[in-house]
Parts: C-alpha cells; sequence; structure tokens
C-alpha cells in the first residue's frame, strides 16, 4: 500500500490492520481515489473483507476469490474456512424501494457479531452516509467503530452531501483532486487544519501529475504529499 516516493516527498505512513480505522477518499473522476481505495482493500491483511457495491462496478481484481452475495444483507455468512479470512461482495439493487435502507443493512452486516473483524470498501459513500439521512447502522459505525472491529474505506467525488462526520471521524483523509473551494473549505474546518494551509498544498501536491494526493493523518494531526499508489 505504497508509491515509490519522489525525493524530497513523503512516503505513504504503513497502517496497522490490527487497529479498527476509518479512510476516506475523495477526488473527482479519474484523479486515483477509487483505485487508492481498491489497493488498500486488496492488501488489508488478517479480516474477513465486504464490497458494498452502490454501482456495481467496484470490482477488487479477478485474482481474489470473491464470495457474491445476493438478496438483502443483514448477515454475513460464516467463513469456509475459520482459520482464512472471506472476501464478499454485495451490490445494492438502485431500483429497488429500499434502495438506502438496504445499504445501511449491509453496513450493519459488517458491525455484527461485534466479535467479527470486517473491513468495508463503499465506492460510493454519499449514497450510504447522505448528509442529515445517514441510517443507524451507517451512524453506529461513525460514531462507534472502535467499540467494534469494523473498519472502512469510503470513497466520493466531493464531501459535499456526505455526513461530515464520515471525514470528523476517519483516521485518514485523502484528498486527490478536489476542485471546488468551498469543498475544500469543509475539508478543512473539519479535520482542523487552516483553510488557506490546505488549499496551498492541495495546489502544490496536484502540479506533481495525475494521481497524486494530500493526505491528513489524523492521529498526527499532519498532512502528507503522497506519490500515486503502485497498483496491481
Amino acid at each position: 500500500m505504497s508509491g515509490a516516493p519522489a525525493p524530497g516527498e513523503w512516503p505513504y505512513p504503513a497502517i496497522d490492520p490490527e487497529k479498527n480505522q476509518i479512510l476516506c477518499f475523495f477526488g473527482r473522476k479519474g484523479s486515483g481515489k477509487s483505485a487508492a481505495a481498491r489497493e488498500h482493500f486488496r492488501h488489508w491483511p488478517g479480516t474477513d473483507r465486504l464490497i458494498i457495491d452502490v454501482n456495481g462496478d467496484a470490482d477488487p481484481g479477478d485474482d481474489l476469490d470473491v464470495i457474491q452475495l445476493s438478496g438483502p444483507l443483514v448477515q454475513l455468512p460464516p467463513r469456509r474456512d475459520p482459520k482464512v479470512p472471506d472476501l464478499f461482495r454485495w451490490i445494492a439493487d438502485p431500483k429497488a424501494p429500499s434502495f438506502h435502507e438496504d445499504i445501511d443493512k449491509a453496513i450493519g452486516a459488517a458491525l455484527f457479531p461485534r466479535e467479527r473483524k470486517v473491513l468495508i470498501w463503499i465506492d460510493e459513500a454519499g449514497e450510504a452516509f447522505p448528509a442529515n439521512r445517514t441510517g443507524p447502522n451507517a451512524r453506529l459505525l461513525l460514531h462507534q467503530s472502535r467499540h467494534f472491529k469494523a473498519s472502512a474505506l469510503l470513497c466520493g467525488p466531493r464531501p459535499k452531501g456526505l455526513d461530515p462526520l464520515a471525514y470528523a471521524q476517519a483516521d485518514r483523509v485523502v484528498m486527490f483532486d478536489v476542485p471546488s473551494p468551498l469543498d475544500r473549505q469543509r475539508l478543512a474546518e473539519t479535520i482542523g487544519i487552516s483553510a488557506a494551509k490546505l488549499s496551498t498544498e492541495m495546489d502544490t501536491t496536484k502540479r506533481r501529475g495525475p494521481h497524486w494526493s494530500t493526505m491528513y493523518h489524523s492521529e498526527e494531526h499532519r498532512l502528507y504529499r503522497i506519490p500515486p499508489f503502485e497498483l496491481t
């Protein structure tokens, strides 16, 4: 989960997969956010993994043994081998009247039972964590993920329309090309970085080239400039 840093740039800090955590990825289409989340998902060790696929295009790769789940998801199946983590993919039905409720129930399937360790990847986080309309399980994940064993990779083109708690609670906020000044202001105010400083750093990052990102590390309260992630 690291790109080769250019001289003088900051290497991507190692992730401790034993810690429950939330990572948010923002950027417009083609900027690299989904590819970065995919790489994290592919290589996250020692845990069951669940794709909550809102649009049907969150593909982790043909080389992985993916268990496709159908119908409403309220509980993950037991492991095929108790000692080997499984990888599940559930695709939401956008035509279903219960579309958003179904997504929230799928999040609940990753939270319960509490003792089961699960990593969630949601590539369209705005559908799962809409501002002022976040469902009970999604809200529980944001408020209390550390009291469960759930981690989450959340992607979106911009923070607008997304429950601000998603990135306020994030351990890492990875920002690719986010051109809107209002979006930058939202991010800066929420993570506690000067808006001018964040905007300057993001502009500097963008000049490095495609797929570079600026990352906020909440534990260190520090910004990192991240080279393009190596794709596998």
